[in-house]
């Protein structure tokens, strides 16, 4: 074998044939998959395992056209270098999508000049371009080295892969990182050789020679085909195996053994990375060299040649060369930096410099900002570190090393985000410098699950400043309102928002939404309102104020302000996609589904919360999926489906778990009492809800619509037989009946009828009830009033008044589509000696929508194009109109003025009936 030949393939037959399969179009039978997205496949394993290897003869085998990219160690930090290597051999397909997303992807990549869009419709572009792509000849694309691209083209490329739904397209991963999976996706973990392939790789590689030499090699090697390729080619008696580390000393050894010119010419190609081999040529040339002082490294088995010239044979090469000779390896860079332009240049700079030098620092700096304002945060992130190490000033150093916390606190890059803070705050311990450094590292405390640390370090860090800079210490105090209450300290919230307010200097601004939401939580929604209707709206908030907006939005939907609530994530998503700001998209979805399911539109609300959940498990944001999933749940006891709502609950307290989200202690049992009650467990249900409620006592929280028990609870306690204690919990309840919301009020009244002993005290418990539902859209809880009537004025013997209850009752359960709610009031009319009713089992047919059909229904529904549909949902074009396609036939309509016309009713009253 020749130094440049491919080593032979040996094994791996299982694995080839799963990958093959998968790009054929079916998994193999008893295969390496645990279900889930059909088309893509993630390969795992140690470096030098084979992985690359593997993917070759994937792609070689595959009957479609073949896109392979890599990651590269060394352009980790270039925003979107990946993407933009994908992009190139897909360009012909560019005119397919729609302009919005294409101008997106092509700026994103520096195809054209324009102002960047965000990292959110770079995905949305990405994916329309592969489906694009596999429209005529089908499509494999091949990721290699996963754990090296670059974070925003990993963030894209991931995000493709949760939703690639087309079968002509197929999405291979390699990666040495364990951890790395798609949920779903098929997985492949590459192992060592067994004894007997080793033996046969070694045959094929020796052609039979030194049979001794090679046993020594199988028991040394333990199956390591890189080991036992590179040892091979060494192959001799005296010659110990070398695994692991060591095989660097296998490598630095050809590398020492190139001619000078030849071994620069190596580390240019090292240093260069994926650069075209234009620049290479030209950095080159300035060396005094040219391509033919390559060879000699090809020849050595160090490079390979394949269509796009030379590159190094395997990429654990590249720390090896580029350790070798640090003088070279500057010389290197220096070189590339000359030939280079942009971000390119400014690292190649960087790297040629050992200690400080401001002017480099500063290109740096200009890089992190480019990469900011195109959504690449980790890598804004990189370059602001780099650039802090380069500086000669102290407080300069002190402040890049913030700029780049916030922005790995924007890309999700929590541990990074809380040591750089630290590391600024070491630097320059000034007050309002630390205050803002306390901010940014309990933001990651608080989001990598620890609220209560971040709460004891905010006020910490507070009463330190507080008499040499009060405004600080005011924003200390406030920012420390949203971690106590993701810790469930809601006694502390209010006495932290109100600590800030008494220190914030006259003039300074305050922010007023943490303290509107501590009264909420604490029991004074009026006061929340009042503290509402002072403030202003900003359109154009910054991703990093984001969060006031999305807590705004949250107040309004427990003080029954529902459009409003509406109104403001609408605007909320649309910044949020606009600045590629993911964690607050998916806070949006969440709390836009719980408006949704308080007004009853319920098919709504579980699209929302899908999208809600999808975002927040593709972020790690444990507590806004915990947030998604309680919606699901509570949607699924409200529906009857009681297995699926208290799976969703465990994987609540899964997710929390000991992360100390304790809020959602109190929301857990809620649920889960609310699922027992729906399907007549009232003693189960019991238990759930006195937790429940022991919890928000313990808490402080005085909160009637945030976890909206009491009402159930006071039911599951009648109908356990515990009327004692229900009049109990009923008189806690009517306290709530003063603040001036419609639920609570409505439901004490209707906890009044159920408890009454005689007709006309049901009668007016209930006519209060009714009068307080007209103030708000909750058509759920008016039905359970209906049907809490109807069942209390038959036993108090009135049932023509029973009967007519029952009946509107059952029609907005049915429309609703509360199975058990419903079959409880066809009991009822039953009872009452009332015919059955004509709808009896039926549902409407927004219930047949999957959630991604109604996201894309209720797209077309507000007037979008399908274009304008795909770019609102980060999806295709072609997956707009293939769910189009499902959702016309489903509704059995023809047309959009069909769906425009009917959708607004959508999950509020009965639609069209399923055939």
């Amino acid at each position: 074998m020749t130094a440049t030949d491919a080593p032979p393939f040996v094994g791996r037959s299982a694995e080839l044939d799963a990958l093959c399969g998968l790009v054929a179009g079916g998994l193999v039978a008893g295969g390496l998959v645990a279900g889930g997205p059909e088309r893509v496949a993630v390969v795992r394993g140690e470096p030098g395992i084979g992985k690359t290897e593997l993917l070759e003869r994937v792609a070689a085998r595959a009957a479609v056209r073949t896109v392979r990219v890599a990651g590269s160690e060394e352009e980790s930090h270039l925003p979107f270098a990946t993407l933009a290597d994908l992009v190139h051999p897909l360009q012909d397909r560019l005119a397919a999508l729609p302009e919005v997303q294409r101008e997106a992807l092509e700026v994103s990549v520096a195809r054209r000049a324009g102002r960047p869009s965000g990292p959110l419709a770079v995905c949305a572009a990405v994916l329309g371009l592969l489906e694009a792509g596999g429209e005529r000849e089908g499509l494999l694309v091949v990721v290699d080295d996963l754990q090296w691209v670059d974070p925003p083209s990993a963030e894209v490329l991931l995000f493709v892969a949760r939703r690639l739904r087309s079968p002509q397209v197929s999405l291979v991963f390699a990666t040495r990182d364990e951890r790395r999976v798609v949920p779903g996706a098929l997985v492949v973990d590459v192992g060592r050789l067994s004894g007997a392939e080793s033996r046969e790789l070694l045959h094929r590689l020796t052609g039979g020679r030194a049979p001794m030499a090679v046993d020594r090699l199988v028991v040394g090697l333990a199956g390591h085909p890189l080991a036992l390729v590179e040892n091979a080619r060494h192959l001799g008696p005296a010659v110990p195996p070398r695994a692991g580390p060591a095989l660097e000393a296998l490598w630095r050894t050809a590398l020492e053994a190139l001619p000078e010119s030849s071994r620069t010419a190596v580390t240019v190609l090292a240093a260069a990375g994926s650069a075209g081999a234009d620049e290479v040529d030209l950095a080159l040339a300035d060396l005094g060299l040219a391509a033919h002082d390559l060879h000699p490294g090809e020849e050595a088995g160090l490079l390979r040649v394949h269509e796009g010239g030379p590159d190094l044979r395997h990429p654990l090469l590249r720390p090896v060369i580029l350790a070798a000779d640090p003088a070279l390896t500057r010389r290197a860079h220096e070189a590339l930096a000359a030939r280079t332009t942009g971000i390119r240049r400014a690292w190649h700079e960087a790297a040629r410099i050992e200690g400080t030098d401001d002017v480099v620092g500063e290109q740096l700096a200009a890089a992190a900002r480019s990469a900011a304002e195109r959504g690449g945060h980790r890598s804004a992130g990189e370059a602001w570190a780099r650039s802090a190490q380069l500086s000669t000033d102290r407080w300069d150093r002190a402040d890049r090393l913030l700029a780049a916390a916030r922005e790995f606190l924007l890309a999700g890059s929590l541990d990074l985000a809380a040591g750089h803070a630290e590391a600024a705050v070491a630097l320059d311990d000034d007050d309002a410098f630390a205050a803002r450094a306390e901010i940014v590292r309990s933001r990651a405390t608080t989001w990598l699950g620890d609220p209560g640390r971040a709460v004891d370090d905010l006020v910490r860090t507070a009463e330190r400043v507080a008499s040499e800079d009060p405004a600080a210490a005011a924003a200390l105090y406030a920012e420390a309102a949203a971690p106590a209450a993701m810790a469930g300290r809601v006694r502390d919230t209010l006495a932290l928002v109100r600590t800030a307010a008494s220190l914030a200097p006259t003039g300074t601004p305050v922010r007023r939404a943490p303290e509107a939401h501590a009264l909420v939580l604490s029991g004074d929604p009026s006061s929340a309102v009042d503290i509402l209707d002072g403030l202003g709206d900003d359109p154009d908030a910054l991703p990093w104020d984001l969060q006031d907006e999305a807590l705004r939005a949250r107040i309004e939907v427990h003080v029954e302000r529902y459009a409003d609530a509406h109104r403001r994530i609408d605007t909320l998503l649309a910044a949020a996609r606009r600045h590629g700001a993911g964690a607050m998209l998916a806070f949006a979805h969440v709390v836009r589904a719980d408006v949704e399911l308080w007004r009853g539109r319920w098919p709504a609300a579980r699209a929302d919360a899908v999208e809600a959940l999808q975002w927040a498990e593709e972020r790690g944001e444990r507590g806004t999926a915990a947030l998604a999933l309680l919606v699901l749940a509570r949607l699924d006891a409200m529906v009857g489906d009681v297995d699926h709502s208290r799976d969703r609950t465990r994987r609540v307290l899964a997710e929390i778990g000991s992360h100390g989200v304790d809020c959602l202690l109190t929301s857990v049992p809620a649920v889960e009492g609310l699922a027992a009650l729906a399907v007549g467990e009232a003693e189960d249900a019991v238990g759930h809800l006195e937790r429940a409620h022991r919890r928000a006592m313990a808490d402080g929280l005085g909160a009637s619509n945030v976890v909206p028990y009491g009402p159930d609870l006071v039911e599951a306690l009648v109908r356990s037989g515990a009327p004692c204690r229900a009049r109990e919990v009923l008189a806690w309840w009517e306290d709530k009946a003063g603040t001036g919301l419609a639920f609570p009020a409505a439901t004490a009244a209707r906890c009044r009828g159920i408890l009454a002993t005689c007709d006309d005290d049901a009668v007016d418990a209930f006519a209060g009830a009714h009068a307080a539902h007209a103030r708000s859209d909750q058509p759920f809880e008016r039905a359970r009033t209906l049907l809490a009537e109807a069942e209390s004025l038959r036993r108090l013997r009135r049932p023509a008044v029973a009967r007519a209850a029952a009946r509107e009752a059952h029609a907005l359960f049915v429309g609703l589509g509360a199975r058990p709610w419903t079959a409880r009031a066809e009991a009822e009319l039953a009872a009452a000696g009332a015919p059955p009713p004509r709808r009896a089992g039926r549902e409407t047919v927004w219930s047949a929508l999957t959630p991604q059909e109604f996201q894309v229904a209720r797209a077309v529904a507000e007037g979008r194009t399908n274009d304008e549909a795909a770019a609102a949902l980060f999806v295709s074009r072609k997956t707009v109109e293939n769910h189009l396609t499902r959702v016309y036939r489903k509704l059995g309509m023809r047309s959009r003025s069909d769906l425009v016309r009917l959708f607004p009713s959508a999950g509020i009253v009965p639609g069209p009936e399923l055939a």
